[in-house]
Formats: C-alpha cells, sequence, structure tokens
C-alpha cells in the first residue's frame, strides 16, 4: 500500500496481517493516533501503538520491552464473537447424549465425513451435530451420512454457532480459533491438529487441561485415537473438570478488554490536562449532578444551577482549591479538585459518565498529584459503603485512616503519603 492518505480521517487503525511489513506497520503508525496491531507469533518489533494477542500462550513469547507499545496479552483479551461475550454455560450431564462435529472453515482434511462415519457406526445412538461452511468441498459426502441422530448444520453464523454448542456434551473440533470458543461455554472437546501453526495452540491448551488431543490428521491411528477419547469421556467427573478448565481460561469478554484497553490509551494520548476556566462551568455542572456522582457525595441532593453558577464563580477565585479537568476535543471527561482547607489537601474526583470504565481515573488522578509537589499527604473522604471508591483509592496507594461523620454519613479517611 503506497497511498495511506485515507488514514487521515480515522482516530485507531487495526491492523490483522501475516503479510505486512515491518516498514508498512511503522507507516501506519505515524499516520494515525493510535495503530493496534493483532499477533500471534511475536513476529517482529511493533512500532509505537498496541499490540494484542488472545492467545493463552501469548505471556510466554517473550515480548520485547518497548514503553511505546503497550501489549495486551493472554486469555484475558481473546476476541471472541459477540453472541459469546455472556454466553451462558452448558450443563454437565450423566452421559454423551450430543457430540459436535466441527472442523474449521473449509475441512482442509475431508475429516468430517470420516468422524461423521465413525460415530455413526460407533455410537449409532448419540446425536451429532455437524458444522458445514459454505466453502466445504465435501457436503454432499457428508449429506449422504445423514441419518435420523444427524443434524447438519450450514454456514451457522455465531448466534447458531452458540446454539448448537450449548445443546452438546462434547466437541470434535479442529485446533483453531473455534477452541476458545468451545472453552468459553465449557465444551469438553477433543481436538485434532490440522495445520502446522496449531501446534503452539494445541500444546498450550493440553497443559492447560481443557482439551483432549486426539493427535494430527495425518496419523494413521487418528480415529482410533478419537474413539478412546470419547470413552475415556464418558465419565462425568473428568469433563466437569475440563468444563471447569474451559470457563476458567476464556471469560468470554476478551473483545470488550481490548475495546476499553484501547479507547482508554486514545483518550490519554488525545486528551489535555489543564486548571478550569469560566468556560468549563455548565459542563462540570452536568458531571456534578449525574446520579452517581450525586449518590456517592455527601450531599446528595441534586444541585440547582443558579446554586452551582454561584460556587463556580467562586472557586475560580478561591486560593484555597485547585481545579483540574481532562479535556478531550469540546468535552470533560472528568473533573479533579484539592481543596486546602486542612492541613493537607482533600481530593475530590468525578468523570463523565460516557467515559468511566475505561481506567480514566486513575490517569486522571496521577496527573493531579503530580502538582502537588508541596505536599507529601494527601486526602480523600469516602462514604463507608462506596465500594467501588474504596478500592479506587486503595489501588492509587490511599490507605485507610479512620472512621468519621461527615454531614451525617458514616465515611473513611484514607491518606496517602
Amino acid at each position: 500500500i503506497n497511498d495511506l492518505s485515507f488514514l487521515s480521517s480515522n482516530d485507531i487503525a487495526v491492523i490483522d496481517s501475516y503479510l505486512a511489513s515491518e516498514e508498512l506497520y511503522d507507516k501506519i503508525s505515524k499516520k494515525i493516533s493510535l495503530a493496534v496491531y493483532l499477533d500471534d507469533n511475536n513476529r517482529f518489533d511493533y512500532p509505537k501503538g498496541i499490540v494484542v494477542n488472545g492467545l493463552i500462550n501469548a505471556n510466554s513469547l517473550n515480548y520485547p520491552k518497548n514503553e511505546d507499545v503497550k501489549y495486551l496479552l493472554g486469555s484475558r483479551f481473546t476476541p471472541l464473537r459477540k453472541d459469546f461475550w455472556n454466553s451462558s454455560k452448558i450443563k454437565i450431564n450423566d452421559n454423551i447424549e450430543n457430540i459436535l462435529i466441527t472442523m474449521g472453515g473449509n475441512d482442509l482434511r475431508n475429516l468430517t465425513p470420516e468422524i461423521l462415519r465413525l460415530l455413526n457406526d460407533s455410537y449409532p445412538e448419540i446425536n451429532k451435530k455437524v458444522i458445514i461452511a459454505s466453502s466445504f468441498e465435501n457436503k454432499d459426502e457428508i449429506k449422504a451420512l445423514a441419518n435420523n441422530n444427524v443434524e447438519l448444520i450450514y454456514s451457522p453464523d455465531s448466534k447458531e454457532m452458540l446454539e448448537a454448542m450449548q445443546n452438546v456434551d462434547l466437541a470434535i473440533s479442529a485446533s483453531g480459533q473455534t477452541l476458545y470458543e468451545l472453552a468459553c461455554i465449557g465444551i469438553p472437546t477433543i481436538a485434532i491438529g490440522i495445520i502446522d501453526n496449531q501446534k503452539d495452540n494445541i500444546k498450550n491448551w493440553r497443559e492447560n487441561g481443557f482439551i483432549e488431543y486426539a493427535g494430527c490428521w495425518s496419523d494413521e491411528s487418528i480415529l482410533d485415537n478419537v474413539l478412546e477419547k470419547i470413552n475415556s469421556l464418558k465419565d462425568e467427573n473428568k469433563r466437569r473438570e475440563k468444563h471447569l478448565k474451559g470457563i476458567e481460561t476464556i471469560k468470554g469478554d476478551g473483545s470488550l478488554n481490548i475495546t476499553k484497553e484501547i479507547l482508554s490509551e486514545y483518550y490519554k494520548k488525545n486528551s489535555l490536562f489543564r486548571p478550569i476556566n469560566k468556560s468549563d462551568c455548565l459542563k462540570i455542572f452536568e458531571i456534578a449532578n449525574d446520579s452517581d456522582v450525586r449518590r456517592s457525595s455527601f450531599n446528595s441532593d441534586p444541585i440547582p444551577l443558579e446554586d452551582h453558577e454561584k460556587w463556580f464563580k467562586n472557586i475560580l477565585n478561591d486560593d484555597k482549591t485547585k481545579f483540574y479537568v481532562l479535556e478531550y476535543e469540546d468535552d470533560l471527561i472528568g473533573q479533579l479538585r484539592f481543596d486546602f482547607d486542612e492541613e493537607y489537601p482533600v481530593i475530590s474526583i468525578s468523570l463523565n459518565r460516557k467515559y468511566r470504565g475505561l481506567n480514566l481515573s486513575k490517569y486522571l488522578l496521577s496527573h493531579g498529584i503530580s502538582q502537588l509537589k508541596d505536599f507529601d499527604k494527601i486526602i480523600a473522604y469516602i462514604k463507608k459503603d462506596n465500594d467501588v471508591s474504596i478500592s479506587f483509592f486503595k489501588s492509587m496507594g490511599f490507605k485507610e485512616d479512620s472512621e468519621v461523620i461527615i454531614k451525617g454519613n458514616h465515611a473513611l479517611k484514607f491518606i496517602r503519603g
């Protein structure tokens, strides 16, 4: 790609390629506000941006240390399709009554008919659900093996795939991305190696304990191995162990975690931390009157605009207060205030609702603390039942000091320093 001018109208670029050169990655990184690289084998030393590798072995790949690159590695960042984000897990039944056969997007090794024939002969009473993708060249061969206990599922979308998975006791699968979806809902799985680049994935899933590995597709004993693994998984307790390994490893929220991290980095990179000015009055009023902010305040009543405007005007000229905002374009991400009525500054912080959950409170508070060079301690007062704020301030190095009453509310005094 020689012409990258199309990037100028975008803020974030996501690059997923086994072929793009390091030079192209570097050019894109320089053209875009934030570049995100999908990687699964530590392909090279990426330029500034975010590297995402959601494979379960990602942390063992010895990525280089680079302060300009943020690495999102491991199963917390496994991107699954949306239908799997909050999917219910399967129930482990006493017996194996339903088996899913899924051999990838094209059944490269023509395994689906072989496995289906094997199951029809060895377990005619078991129901088989067979996934047939649009690029399969062996559809007629598979169709010829169908009977009353065989359900052929053609080109399922993610919702249909999830529904198929949720109604089986066991899966026989190729060893690619599908293993992550099967693990997410806890289906004990017999895996078969299809291509060479699946070896590391298989190795790590075997060490994890989720899969039973039947071998490589080319093994002469592959079908015998599949039967052996089915027999071993007749044990309900063994299937339950596999189930628990899967759902403990893949939570389903990897795509959301990736998105949050990307947005967090983008806003940090493109926001401005500054003292307040008079144009901020209404924007701070909106943040202050948010229902969650009012609930966590010691006076939880809604604030009349007229009262806020008077208060804000006084604050602008108050030398006992330092008031900052984090600004993105024409919007305020959040506000941070230090009051100096006590021996040490007392902090107040709140975020605009639309920017919550992106770890920006820590970013805002860190900026604020850097402004207090003349103080070695900072105080925070938090309602005793505000678990979220208590956890946040503890994560920022604040320690509980004492219990106090503020405006009739039971509160905890925290001190940092």
